[in-house]
């Protein structure tokens, strides 16, 4: 536990000491959020959930895939994982304060959003706000540890950005969280139902609109925990500490792996002609 607190505390040194990562957590979300809003005229409080349920879905994107994933390949081909290497440390613990520091990091945008919200537009605050932060909580997680295979078998910076890319242009624009699903032809709306994004999507509708709870969004909490847990173990058996490591081709193949929670609700809606994602 020492061990892993001590990691925490240098991500979060670190993350803090970099412009980058403070505009794209903090100053570039609220530029996305006025800016969006204002485009929109929002006006109504459906217009206002539109822009700030897109505005943290990105969010959580980008900090679970660019944040997690182009930070470890980083790291690894700046050597700095290889000074770990030689003490008495497994790569969970590594993997763990990743994950941990970015939800730590990116939390505090989604208060600041929701009281922009309010204040600005006049959005009720949520009443099941517990329930909405456990969500962003587990959702961020989940993409973070989806975001650290993706790192894993990325052999360059150059190769990790194109796996991410992917991954997260699919999500960002068939989710849901950018525009309607019901914009997109019925194929599209087919393959959103097998995107990780679009079950956070309907999570957060349902709990910050329709005042659910996480026990009403069982099925897209259960597959977002899963995920987390299989991505984090998958991510620990892959690692890798030197950047001269390689890893065979095939094990891109793992992240099917990490994704086989929403695989398999993707494929029951398809069979039993239910339209989930709406």
């Amino acid at each position: 536990m020492r061990i892993l607190l001590t990691l925490i505390s240098n991500d979060l040194k670190l993350a803090f000491r970099d412009k980058v990562v403070i505009f794209f957590n903090y100053g570039f979300p609220l530029v996305f959020f006025f800016g969006f809003a204002e485009m929109m005229n929002a006006q109504t409080e459906e217009a206002i959930y539109y822009v700030l349920s897109t505005v943290t879905i990105v969010g959580v994107l980008g900090n679970g895939l660019f944040g997690a994933g182009m930070r470890a390949v980083q790291e690894r081909e700046n050597q700095i994982l290889r000074r770990f290497k030689v003490a008495p440390i497994t790569p969970t613990p590594i993997l763990c304060a990743s994950i941990i520091s970015g939800v730590i990091v990116y939390i505090p945008t989604l208060g600041v959003l929701l009281t922009l919200a309010h204040y600005f537009y006049s959005l009720p605050l949520p009443t099941t706000w517990p329930s909405l932060i456990v969500l962003i909580v587990l959702g961020t997680a989940a993409f973070r540890s989806m975001g650290l295979i993706l790192a894993a078998v990325a052999n360059s910076s150059q190769e990790s950005n194109i796996l991410i890319q992917v991954f997260y242009m699919p999500m960002l624009f068939l989710s849901g969280a950018t525009f309607p699903i019901t914009m997109i032809p019925n194929w599209a709306q087919v393959l959103s139902q097998y995107l990780p994004a679009s079950y956070l999507v309907v999570a957060f509708k349902g709990i910050l609109l329709q005042k659910e709870s996480l026990a009403d969004n069982a099925v897209e909490v259960g597959a977002l925990i899963t995920t987390l847990f299989l991505s984090l173990f998958i991510a620990s058996r892959l690692f890798r500490w030197d950047k001269d490591e390689r890893i065979p081709s095939s094990a891109k193949l793992s992240v099917l792996i990490a994704l086989s929670p929403f695989l398999i609700l993707g494929t029951y809606q398809f069979f039993s002609g239910d339209q989930y994602i709406q």
